[in-house]
């Protein structure tokens, strides 16, 4: 998965914490950690439903957090967007490094199949960290992150895809809930355990043979519906998001859940 990015439409900028340290504390008055989580993350809105047919990637500066609601994203991004358009979406939990730069390979891969992504930042919670922190934060996160999607009209709610990093898996392997067309698991070996999203939704997971945490097990993934499995690529570390093998398992499982729109024109992103 490897792209020329063009100059991007960015709202506000950050210089992003690899880390894996909190943003910030504390929080305005009255706001959530996991609505923190939700208004600090990173955005995407792909080409083929804005006014200018361009991509545009939201990030917010963490200097001032009391001005994160000054408009809120959502509204901003609101005004960019075709009268009456829809896109789907992928909600993607990031892993213990935290969201990986604007643009990266995944948001351009899912961009240019004319899907938005949604990327909340755990990191924004005072005190968080992949060390100390338990699982049940991420899970807060992901269902306060839902929620808010459900609440945007440009989104197609029948073609949101769930999606897990590492840390950011073992999240989305928990999750048992309904709503989401599809679970993409990388990096990560579900801690041992069978994925427990609803039955009939399909479960893709992916994690590299000399992965340097896992040791090459994988998630349990037992269903075989719409291109369900797990994959163990040969010789691959840790991070497997650029690999070729895992590109070609998404795009199987996105064409056999019949979560591509016909006729997307793909607007190329080059320098």
């Amino acid at each position: 998965m490897r792209y020329a990015i063009a100059a991007l439409n960015a709202l506000a900028l950050l210089v992003l914490s690899q880390t894996g340290q909190t943003h910030h504390s504390p929080l305005p008055e009255g706001m959530s950690k996991a609505e923190a989580a939700w208004l600090w993350g990173h955005y995407t809105v792909p080409a083929n439903i804005t006014r200018d047919n361009s991509p545009y990637w939201y990030r917010y500066d963490h200097t001032d957090v009391n001005k994160i609601n000054d408009p809120p994203w959502m509204e901003v991004a609101a005004g960019h967007i075709k009268p009456e358009a829809k896109a789907p979406a992928v909600l993607v939990m990031h892993g213990c490094s935290g969201i990986f730069g604007i643009p990266n390979s995944y948001q351009v891969f899912f961009m240019e199949r004319g899907f938005a992504v949604f990327e909340p930042d755990s990191f924004a919670r005072p005190g968080h960290s992949c060390k100390d922190s338990r699982l049940i934060e991420r899970t807060e996160d992901l269902g306060y992150a839902y929620e808010k999607i459900r609440e945007l009209p440009w989104v197609d709610q029948d073609r949101i895809v769930l999606m897990g990093i590492s840390q950011g898996g073992h999240t989305v392997a928990r999750w048992e809930k309904p709503g989401f067309a599809a679970h993409i698991i990388l990096a990560s070996n579900c801690n041992g355990t069978k994925p427990l999203a609803p039955e009939g939704i399909p479960i893709l997971a992916i994690v590299g043979e000399k992965d340097e945490y896992y040791n090459g097990s994988s998630c349990k993934v037992t269903r075989q519906i719409k291109g369900s499995r797990s994959i163990i690529i040969p010789d691959a570390p840790h991070g497997i998001i650029d690999y070729l093998e895992t590109e070609q398992a998404m795009e199987e499982l996105l064409s056999l859940t019949g979560l591509l729109y016909p006729g997307i024109v793909n607007i190329p992103l080059t320098n």
